[in-house]
């Protein structure tokens, strides 16, 4: 009988956590997961602004996706200098171009484990405790707060969604004093799996190392 209290308690505790998410907003962030991730490939192009006080860096970033198929394009300019890098996996083989004024260097490597980055908070719903949402401007506004993994320096996060079509278009953070706003500016359906090949014959001067 003991045990059988004990179960029940730990069944309301389990219960008592997820009710803090509204079922609205799990409701949201399905439809969202499935809008922002696509079978036939999906690319979104974002810019990101993030830093501490007056110190700010801008960056601009490009992801396509396609089952295990991947490829990012990273730019930015540090010190009046612009930095451009790609990498990608082709289900095959991994790479990355490291643009340079003089000459381009690009590693390929045949690590089929490697996975691209995940820029999307898509499962917030299941890593907060608590969600406040809000219909403004055509957007679902979310913030999430309380993470359940207590190493996680951001204790809250807010993400804009589309009520017209639930892609996410914006995501803003803050840890440790630095901020973070990173913005959707375009969303493409739709890639080929040649897209993700490298293609060398357009670099025919740089550098090329296999690893």
């Amino acid at each position: 009988m003991r045990k059988a209290f004990l179960l029940i308690a730990m069944l309301l505790g389990i219960v008592g956590v997820r009710a803090q998410i509204p079922a609205e907003v799990t409701d949201v962030m399905d439809h969202c997961r499935a809008a922002m991730v696509n079978p036939s490939g999906l690319e979104y192009e974002m810019d990101i602004k993030t830093g501490m006080g007056p110190i700010t860096m801008k960056i601009h970033l490009v992801v396509a996706k396609k089952g295990n198929l991947s490829r990012n394009l990273f730019s930015t300019k540090m010190m009046g200098v612009d930095i451009l890098s790609e990498e990608g996996f082709d289900g095959t083989e991994s790479w990355e171009i490291k643009h340079d004024t003089k000459k381009d260097t690009i590693f390929i490597t045949h690590d089929n484990s490697k996975k691209s980055e995940e820029y999307l908070q898509l499962d917030l719903d299941k890593s907060y405790k608590k969600a406040k949402m809000k219909l403004k401007d055509g957007y679902y506004e979310i913030t999430f707060s309380e993470p359940k993994d207590k190493s996680n320096e951001v204790k809250s996060i807010t993400v804009k969604i589309s009520a017209k079509n639930y892609t996410m278009r914006e995501i803003r953070s803050s840890a440790r004093g630095a901020k973070v706003t990173m913005t959707i500016t375009k969303i493409r359906v739709g890639l080929k799996d040649s897209y993700f090949k490298l293609n060398l014959a357009q670099y025919p001067n740089a550098v090329v190392i296999r690893k």
